[in-house]
Order: C-alpha cells, then structure tokens, then sequence
C-alpha cells in the first residue's frame, strides 16, 4: 500500500534560522519583564526558552537581530505577540521552550532612530 501526502494541503513552514540571543518578554516590556533565551527565529514566530506561559498568552517580547549568524546585532526587534505551543523538555528540571507568533512588530536598526514598522 502507497500512501502519498497532498503537496497542495499541506502549510509551507517559513525559514528558521538558529539564531542564540536573550529575549526580554513580558505583558509590557517595562513592567515584569523576564528574560530568556532564543533557540531559533523566522518571519512569522521565535522559539525561546524561558519559564512556562500558556498558549494563547499575549507577551511583548524584544530581541537583538544578528546581521549574520554569530555576528552582533544589526537591529533590535520589538514584537507583540502570543503563544502557540509549547514543548515537553526531556527532563522536568529543564525549562520548556515556547513558540510565540509575532502580530506585530518594530524593527530598529543598530544606530538609528527611525523605526520600520509592519502589519
């Protein structure tokens, strides 16, 4: 028996680049504010490691952005946000990474004032 996947219906996942940076995210960025870690970024979500929140939960989350892996950072991300899932670590001591979607965002370039907006 041959089973055979529909291309057509199947979701492209967008590009994740393993990218390793702190991440500040919190319901507002100034206030309660926690920081984590990221494991890997696209265009449309970052996965990060910090304590558990439940999906659906709205954060603001603001990052550094690399010009290329493993340089400095080139431009500072500030997304609002929610999250998607979560994910089992192996071990129960170990925090759990989390994916938030992005709904928004501000990309500020390094040494510039002015910000590009999107969405």
């Amino acid at each position: 028996m041959t089973v055979r996947a529909n291309k057509k219906n199947q979701a492209k996942r967008a590009a994740h680049f393993p990218i390793r940076t702190a991440i500040h995210c919190g319901p507002e960025i100034e206030d309660d504010c926690q920081t984590g870690e990221t494991e890997n970024i696209s265009g449309s979500e970052v996965l990060f490691v910090r304590d558990l929140l439940t999906v659906n939960k709205a954060l603001v989350l603001k990052f550094p952005l690399p010009t290329e892996i493993g340089s400095e950072a080139g431009a500072i991300m500030l997304c609002c946000g929610h999250i998607v899932r979560t994910i089992l670590p192996p071990v129960s001591d170990l925090p759990a990474p989390m994916a938030a979607q992005f709904n928004d965002y501000q990309l500020t370039l390094r040494g510039s004032t002015e910000a590009e907006k999107s969405k």
